[in-house]
């Protein structure tokens, strides 16, 4: 299409991040003619991935303060002439360094809505192995496996048998706990305190059951209300995949991998897709209309403009109108030395090969947040075979400083030979907004104005995702939850279009 100046839709999506193009993979049948847009030059939006070059690049365009990215910065190790082939970065190209790397948990609802679309055929999904916490010791960081299944408590000979009984108690009670008669009464409980208390658990044992949650906040903030769900989250995928794990990733670049694989099925459903353009002014043509004005000046009008927070200017926000910051992650990605082969074996016995553990790292004060640390090995497709990638992140105040710590005790932890360099890193904030007052709430819903709130810093997809794009979906389409995302194949598809 030459230029898009006078051309009306039914659906225009603005930008390509997860959410908007999930909701074009759900139109991808509608009939509906849709526009696609992404003010930026790639897909992925804030869930995007780079080569090392590209990150270079989005690093200098964040350096300063702003939301949703803020104060990025890229640190290389020094070159030394000589070095060994492990020690050196590789081409840019060799890797797919992500923006959102989150784990998706067996019983996210993602999964079952890319099964029943056919789009989990041009995707590769990934084991995520082992859980692992980093506590400090007298003699330096300890590196210490979590076990989160019956077989690893029973076969962990750290564990003495009333600890054992305890934890197969604590277990049993979050495979259930919405049936416990005294849920509702314990969910205010410190997760803590009540694993003593009601679990007579020893209190070396909280810190690992803490980080089976993989929750963002302090263990002093952390109820049962919070822990529980979350652990159950984790308890419940086991096995469902595969034995003795519970979580995947997608390989080549997170979440970005499945944004591009959606536009491309709304593109073979007849989906317009333009990058590098973007929203420049929204108003209301007529009661059914939106007049839209891009940032080349086109003015289109379409029957539903859908979006996210930072990708839709409307009449009670105009253009570049920031909203005070809500909460902030600091994250950084770093390339190491180490293929850190000890993290990803098996975790049963004939079981696959793992590409993606977690470390949590902490440091032994109850106030403080925990460090999270994805951990990516080559067969991600993000980096060479002799490499890996870091993924780390925390709330805590002192972000980059904690986060340095964090990855320093964790590298000192692992028993190998040689402490692995850090080869190259990218350090960035990660805003959410304050949405609290305003006109998007959750998310936005006014007429013919749908935006979606952000996704959560966490590092696992959480399923309000889904549940966002299914109530836009609904709105749009008008039909009802068994229509959601339930695709026949297509009669007659190309080479390029096959499984679409």
């Amino acid at each position: 299409m030459d230029t898009l100046n006078q051309t009306d839709w039914d659906v225009v999506i603005s930008g390509t991040g997860l959410s908007q193009s999930l909701l074009a993979l759900a139109l991808s049948r509608s009939d509906k003619k849709i526009l696609h847009l992404d003010r930026n030059a790639y897909y992925g939006g804030n869930e995007a991935s780079f080569s090392l070059s590209e990150a270079e690049e989005w690093a200098v365009q964040h350096r300063s303060e702003g939301s949703p990215f803020g104060h990025a910065s890229v640190v290389k190790a020094p070159s030394v002439g000589g070095q060994q082939e492990d020690n050196r970065l590789s081409s840019s190209r060799a890797y797919a360094l992500a923006l959102a790397p989150q784990l998706i948990y067996a019983q996210c609802s993602l999964i079952p809505a890319l099964v029943s679309s056919g789009t989990h055929n041009q995707l590769e999904f990934q084991a995520v192995g082992s859980l692992f916490v980093v506590q400090p010791s007298p003699n330096g960081p300890r590196l210490a496996r979590v076990p989160s299944a019956r077989e690893d408590i029973f076969q962990d000979t750290t564990l003495d048998l009333r600890t054992k009984r305890s934890l197969m108690r604590f277990l049993r009670y979050v495979a259930s706990y919405e049936k416990q008669d005294d849920w509702q009464q314990r969910k205010s409980l410190a997760f803590s305190q009540d694993l003593s208390d009601a679990f007579a658990l020893p209190a070396a044992s909280h810190g690992p059951l803490l980080a089976l949650a993989l929750g963002s906040d302090a263990a002093a903030d952390t109820t049962m209300g919070v822990a529980v769900p979350r652990i159950a989250r984790h308890v419940r995928s086991i096995g469902v995949f595969g034995p003795a794990f519970g979580a995947v990733l997608p390989k080549w670049g997170g979440l970005a991998e499945i944004a591009q694989v959606a536009c491309r099925a709304c593109a073979v459903g007849g989906g317009v897709y333009m990058l590098g353009n973007g929203i420049q002014a929204v108003s209301q043509a007529s009661k059914e209309k939106l007049a839209v004005t891009l940032m080349d000046e086109s003015k289109i009008t379409t029957k539903w403009l859908i979006g996210g927070i930072d990708d839709i200017p409307t009449p009670a926000r105009p253009p570049q109108t920031e909203f005070p910051m809500g909460s902030s992650t600091f994250k950084s990605i770093s390339i190491v030395s180490s293929p850190l082969s000890s993290l990803f074996l098996p975790t049963s016995e004939g079981g696959v090969m793992p590409a993606g553990a977690i470390v949590v790292v902490q440091n032994g004060d109850a106030s403080s947040a925990p460090v999270h640390i994805l951990i990516h090995s080559g067969d991600t497709g993000e980096c060479p075979s002799n490499q890996c990638i870091l993924y780390a992140s925390t709330v805590h105040p002192d972000g980059f400083d904690i986060l340095d710590n964090a990855i320093d005790n964790f590298l000192r932890s692992i028993d190998e030979q040689t402490i692995p360099d850090v080869l190259w890193k990218m350090q960035f904030v990660h805003h959410l907004p304050d949405l609290s007052g305003s006109l998007y709430g959750s998310g936005c819903d006014q007429g013919n104005l749908i935006v979606f709130p952000s996704v959560s810093t966490d590092v696992v997809l959480e399923d309000n995702v889904m549940e966002n794009i299914k109530i836009a979906w609904h709105k749009i389409t008008g039909k009802g939850d068994e229509m959601f995302m339930k695709f026949e194949p297509r009669e007659t598809v190309g080479v390029d279009d096959e499984e679409y």
